[in-house]
């Protein structure tokens, strides 16, 4: 069925000798990958971590410095000796099976690193994440098992299968290339309790990084100032970039929408051992695409939290998803920040485009809850989208200079993932081809965020006058520059230059 080198069946008594080694590309809290880990090792097998790159501590925690990085366009690419390295990793330690976790931006370096362990005797390759489940068409050619949608008991049951030498061919959620003969499995319903799914492990002995042109065996969570995790599974948006709204409509209909919550004790379980066993942590941010535990779970996990954890934590909200009542209870027990999504300051790209319906009123009014309690904001904003036009992109620019002081800026440049809604719609409307989707791009990693070397003079120009927006958005001297940047606007419609713009935002990168 695959190259997966054959084993006689193991008894209750006998220790499962199958090593699967489970990589991540860029991202070392990568906590989907660290469930499957953990689910592995508590049913006896030998498995392991290796984080292939991962953010500088220099970044991590310096938003300013990372959003001049990506500006200006300080991509970093693996190089040939840390592929090399991870080949070599392979091979040395004689794993049955390597598991890699994919984004659409990580397709490129994924596909190099295929073409060096595709011929790896005996190993057993295997493929998860969003990319495999947005476009398992084109991902199963670099693969002998793809993972589509939830992963852990699917994962755990293939491990098995493999370990005994059992046939493979019917496990659920995976399709299989055997020989290139392509056998596409359906996909199991969720799992309605994920709290019946182990808590991640942080041990040196689990965990490996390759960086800096060498491999280090190390738990980085060990020296991260923050831990990352997720209170739920699911988004009950729409919105039409999102790879959530295709696991919504193709891959689990009607079910992903449902947030499937984790049990407060097994947040809690967590949590503690994360105070317990990472003493750098000093914040805790929930992932959680919106954050939308009832008022009762929150009052009821936040209690305890203020008491047993006291560390400030961040997390999401979909505008006028906060009330002034859950905002007073989460600062009470530490909230310390949010991301906002606003995405577009034009009503007719979020509602028509994006599929988010909510009025400028209602961004403001939201802001102001987070402002009066003194939480930190850091607004989304999406731009480079070709379904935009130059004056609604000027909308979000004004938009921002409305917001509540002082506040932070993400800014995106809209991503083409493959098979979501807003690609098919630029896809149909020749807006774009299929060299412009995110997993045909040339770097190994990307930022997601806006660039100044764009094609485009106008889109330039709304780049460089959102980054100027940005770097002045903790200055108490905003509101008295409003008028400077109302005149750059009405000088770029007249002559379409950057010169002025490109000049003042120069000292700043």
């Amino acid at each position: 069925m695959s190259r997966f080198k054959e084993k006689k069946p193991s008894t209750d008594k006998e220790k499962n000798e199958t090593k699967v080694l489970l990589v991540s590309f860029f991202n070392d809290e990568a906590y989907g990958l660290r469930s499957l880990h953990s689910t592995l090792i508590e049913n006896g097998i030998e498995a392991r971590m290796l984080f292939f790159k991962v953010e500088s501590m220099q970044f991590k925690g310096d938003h300013e410095a990372s959003s001049k990085r990506d500006f200006t366009g300080g991509i970093r690419n693996a190089s040939d000796k840390e592929i090399g390295l991870l080949v070599d990793f392979i091979l040395s330690n004689r794993f049955d099976v390597v598991a890699f976790s994919l984004v659409s931006s990580h397709h490129r370096l994924y596909k190099e690193i295929y073409k060096r362990i595709e011929n790896i005797e005996g190993l057993s390759i295997v493929l998860g994440g969003w990319q495999p489940s947005l476009n398992p068409e084109e991902c199963i050619r670099y693969s002998d098992y793809l993972c589509i949608g939830e992963g852990e008991v699917a994962f755990l049951e293939l491990i098995r299968l493999l370990a005994k030498g059992s046939a493979t061919d019917r496990v659920s959620n995976f399709w299989i290339n055997d020989g290139g003969k392509i056998i596409k499995n359906p996909v199991r319903p969720l799992t309605p309790d994920i709290s019946s799914f182990p808590l991640p492990l942080y041990d040196h002995k689990y965990s490996h990084i390759i960086e800096n042109d060498e491999v280090i065996d190390h738990e980085p969570y060990f020296d991260n100032f923050r831990y990352g995790t997720f209170i739920g599974r699911g988004c009950p948006m729409q919105c039409t970039y999102c790879s959530n709204s295709y696991m919504a409509n193709v891959v689990y209909p009607k079910s992903w929408s449902r947030i499937r919550c984790r049990s407060i004790e097994h947040v809690k379980t967590e949590l503690s051992t994360v105070k317990d066993k990472l003493k750098k942590v000093k914040s805790i941010n929930f992932y959680d695409e919106v954050f939308m535990p009832d008022l009762e779970w929150i009052r009821n996990l936040f209690s305890w939290y203020k008491e047993e954890i006291g560390l400030p934590f961040y997390c999401f909200f979909f505008p006028g998803s906060c009330s002034e009542e859950k905002c007073e209870i989460l600062v009470s027990a530490g909230l310390s920040g949010v991301w906002l999504g606003v995405q577009s300051g034009s009503a007719r790209v979020r509602k028509e485009v994006f599929k988010r319906s909510y009025t400028n009123q209602q961004i403001i009014d939201q802001a102001k809850i987070f402002n009066r309690h003194g939480v930190s904001v850091r607004y989304d904003f999406i731009f480079d989208n070709p379904f935009e036009s130059f004056e609604e992109s000027i909308e979000s620019l004004l938009l921002m200079m409305e917001l509540p002081q002082p506040f932070s800026l993400n800014l995106f440049s809209l991503k083409f993932f493959p098979n979501t809604e807003i690609t098919k719609m630029a896809l149909d409307a020749g807006l774009i081809n299929k060299s412009n989707l995110d997993d045909n791009q040339t770097n190994d990693q990307d930022t997601y965020l806006i660039r100044q070397d764009v094609a485009s003079p106008d889109n330039k120009f709304i780049n460089h006058l959102a980054f100027y927006i940005s770097c002045l958005s903790k200055d108490s001297d905003l509101p008295e520059r409003k008028g400077g940047i109302y005149k750059l606007i009405d000088d770029y419609r007249k002559n379409r230059d950057n010169t002025a713009i490109e000049d003042l935002i120069r000292p700043l990168v």
